[in-house]
């Protein structure tokens, strides 16, 4: 398949401490060898661009939509358009995967060598890996590792572990389950009524942000090494539910994306988080919501528009008010137990 370049102009403007704002269907973005790459759903087309200055260039466009840039390195990229999974080499693309009718693939990550590719959609979804870009193999589905599951949600790699991380949904049981053989035998690390999305490895602990729809929101911890959880149960004034849908490390700071509502939020403890730039108009559970760090700035997509923070934004959005912060849960907790007695799953809760 042959690959079109060209420069875009796009409107843009800054706001305060040079805070860079680009409108433009911004689905995902990378950091790839210290360039980042923006995947753009554009008039029902999927295109590649690459971030320079205030603007973004070389678009390259390779397929239908939606359109997701999962993973890079040097001038190859695995790109999700449709429900097909691109590599795109060179000035050359070509589909090495194809998932399931309507469903498309969300996530990659990268471990010993090998490169696994996560599927989200209808049941069953996958998980593939492929030593050489150019050839995959599934090693699991969603309903290998629980049947009462719809999907995966997310995927991570601890490297330092050797362990292949996932978490799945929607009102199953096993919300979390690990790896130590590159997908092809799972056990569960976390059985129980709290749904994930994002996995970020964090030295001994993993981090997890929530995705549910019985607590408000919240992040989950777990200590690697002791084999034990703890959750923070995390509001948002005026919405029902906070979820989350990308989560960073960004020096001493955490950065998340939320998908419901829209918003990049930073916080120094887990405990209190604050608005870098929130987007309520956008109605449902955004998956185009991404963050990635750049050196010492922050790039975050949010399906219609192109953010790039520094660590000024970071400070003064500190010197605020959260927009999430804890409460008790104690109704929501009681729902928890509720969810897992109505399904007789009381005995499975770890």
């Amino acid at each position: 398949m042959s690959i079109h370049f060209e420069k875009r102009e796009f409107w843009k403007d800054f706001l305060l401490n040079n805070l860079m704002r680009l409108s433009i269907s911004a689905t995902s973005v990378r950091n790839i060898g210290g360039t980042v790459y923006v995947a753009i759903n554009d008039r029902s087309r999927c295109s590649i661009a690459r971030l320079r200055g205030g603007d973004v260039e070389d678009v390259v466009s390779i397929g239908d939509s939606p359109c997701i840039l999962l993973w890079g390195r040097g001038d190859e990229f695995l790109v999700s358009a449709g429900n097909s999974l691109y590599l795109v080499s060179g000035s050359d693309a070509w589909p090495v995967l194809r998932g399931g009718v309507g469903n498309w693939f969300w996530h990659a990550v990268e471990g010993d060598g090998l490169v696994f590719v996560q599927e989200y959609g209808g049941s069953p979804t996958g998980i593939y890996v492929s030593e050489d870009l150019r050839s995959f193999r599934r090693v699991v589905t969603n309903v290998d590792v629980d049947p009462t599951s719809r999907h995966f949600h997310y995927i991570a790699f601890d490297g330092g572990r050797g362990l292949l991380i996932a978490t799945l949904g929607d009102g199953n049981i096993v919300r979390v389950a690990v790896s130590s053989d590159h997908g092809l035998t799972w056990r569960s690390v976390y059985r129980g009524p709290w749904q994930f999305v994002p996995v970020l490895v964090d030295g001994g602990r993993w981090v997890f942000g929530f995705d549910s729809g019985i607590a408000r929101g919240g992040v989950g911890i777990y200590d690697v090494e002791d084999e034990r959880w703890r959750f923070i149960f995390l509001r948002l004034g005026g919405h029902p539910h906070a979820q989350f849908a990308s989560l960073v490390r960004f020096g001493g700071y955490y950065v998340g994306g939320l998908g419901s509502p829209t918003a990049i939020v930073v916080s120094e403890d887990l405990r209190y988080w604050y608005p870098l730039y929130v987007d309520m108009p956008i109605p449902g559970y955004n998956h185009f919501v991404s963050v990635e760090v750049w050196g010492d700035n922050i790039v975050a997509t949010t399906g219609r528009e192109l953010l790039v923070f520094n660590s000024n934004n970071v400070k003064e959005a500190l010197s605020g008010e959260p927009i999430l912060a804890p409460y008790g849960a104690y109704f929501d907790r009681v729902r928890g137990v509720a969810y897992m007695v109505r399904r007789g799953l009381w005995r499975f809760w770890e």
